[in-house]
């Protein structure tokens, strides 16, 4: 290469270029050394280093340490300007091993340590986008009956088990299927959902399996990746599962066996260790018997069967998750708002047939129509039954399954005198409102 491509590198090189020769006369500096240093390049050439530091130019010199010890050296300096910079000095030696030469070179102290806290505040940023993720995956959960459940989801998380997740829609069946991926050994790898009651049976092979164009020679000419390959060493949730169709079934059932699977118009067999999730919120035994699922699947998702209860048997997730939302909502509507105590006791009475869903569409209603910062009873009651209380309608009752009749004025009374005593707070006024006496309102609230 020409010299004077080198020297066009050298002087256009953003680091600090600084040569000396065997004694530390300065006979080379490049543009950014001069402006680093603040340097007049007339009054540098030529000058030793060490009248250099008693100009007070920098407070120390990587080209004297080099010279001293014959080894290359990093310095911090202290310039004239006030700047600090790390300078590092290199020995060059002749043919009889003599320093020749000192090549030093330096970076600004402070553009370092800000690129070091751009570093610092990226890797922040992407730890927090990763806890953000997990949090979003987690089954955030406060009761004992879902701290539990959330303890056998852990515990399997990371073992190579295919899971059937049963529950009521609502329920959490998806959070509870990521908790087990995030939970375990497969957290780095992709987790894929797909909803099988969304499309047609081919569309759904397609979409799980793959597919392929195959020319009459039979070679392929044109491959489609499915879910089911794009997930090795994931997990891939299978949501609603008992509207699989049943040739559908019968490859999954093959996949789970061998660990296998052949892509629709496809021949030859692929492999993939994709962990298979099941989501259900129907009785798949039921199904067995109508022969609409087959029975050899089930058993082989069934390995360790988790319930996930409804929302109304885990009483203390009710507030808690409440008042997780109204964090998300107070973030979103740039307000700061709380539940009173009335409105916990009809967030609580409430039997919740929505599940997550109703409560978290009840908590954004309740915040919007609420007046100031406090979210009374009144207005969740109303959130939650609409304006039942004002239409004509408030005697209404629904009922929503077959039970005894005894066990239904039994829930009725509980869930009434309940209600009320958290919208009114006190028993006086509860039993005004129920048109009852004040002994017989606590009476069932001590009752219950």
């Amino acid at each position: 290469m020409d010299n004077s491509i080198y020297k066009i590198i050298v002087e256009n090189l953003g680091v600090e270029i600084f040569v000396s020769d065997g004694d530390g006369n300065v006979i080379f500096v490049n543009p950014a050394s001069i402006e680093i240093n603040n340097l007049d390049i007339k009054n540098i050439i030529g000058k030793n280093v060490k009248t250099l530091i008693e100009e007070g130019y920098f407070s120390e010199s990587s080209t004297l340490k080099v010279l001293e010890t014959g080894k290359s050296v990093s310095v911090l300096q202290n310039l004239k300007n006030n700047k600090t910079i790390i300078a590092t000095g290199i020995p060059i030696h002749d043919e009889k091993g003599d320093i020749e030469l000192v090549m030093s070179y330096s970076q600004d102290i402070d553009a370092v340590n800000t690129l070091v806290d751009t570093v610092d505040k990226q890797e922040e940023e992407i730890a927090s986008l990763k806890r953000a993720l997990f949090k979003d995956s987690d089954f955030d959960v406060n009761d004992p009956l879902s701290l539990k459940l959330k303890a056998s989801l852990e515990k399997v998380s990371s073992l190579d088990i295919p899971l059937l997740i049963y529950g009521e829609s609502g329920t959490g069946k998806q959070i509870a299927a990521r908790h087990v991926h995030f939970a375990g050994n497969r957290r780095d790898y992709p987790f894929i959902t797909i909803n099988c009651s969304n499309t047609d049976e081919e569309s759904l092979d397609i979409e799980i399996f793959g597919c392929e164009e195959v020319m009459e020679n039979g070679e392929s000419t044109k491959i489609k990746q499915g879910k089911l390959d794009i997930a090795t060493d994931g997990t891939l949730v299978l949501s609603n599962i008992s509207h699989m169709p049943e040739k559908i079934q019968a490859k999954l059932f093959k996949y789970l066996n061998t660990g296998q699977f052949v892509r629709r118009n496809g021949n030859l067999p692929i492999n993939s260790n994709a962990r298979i999730i099941g989501l259900t919120g129907i009785d798949l035994k039921q199904l067995i018997d109508e022969n609409h699922f087959m029975k050899a699947l089930y058993y082989r998702l069934n390995t360790i069967p988790f319930n996930i209860p409804p929302l109304r048997s885990r009483p203390a997730d009710i507030a808690y998750l409440a008042n997780q939302y109204l964090t998300i909502f107070n973030d979103k509507y740039k307000s700061k708002k709380i539940f009173s105590r009335d409105a916990l006791g009809v967030l609580t009475s409430h039997s919740w047939p929505g599940n997550f869903i109703e409560l978290k569409k009840t908590v954004e209603s309740s915040y919007i129509m609420s007046d100031g910062p406090v979210i009374r009873g009144n207005t969740v009651y109303d959130s939650i039954h609409g304006s039942a209380l004002n239409t004509g309608d408030k005697f209404k009752v629904h009922c929503d399954d077959i039970i005894p009749l005894k066990e239904a004025k039994r829930q009725l009374e509980e869930q009434l005198v309940k209600r009320a005593y958290a919208i009114y707070g006190t028993t006086h006024k509860t039993a005004e409102a129920l048109g009852v006496n004040q002994s017989t309102v606590s009476r069932i609230l001590k009752k219950y």
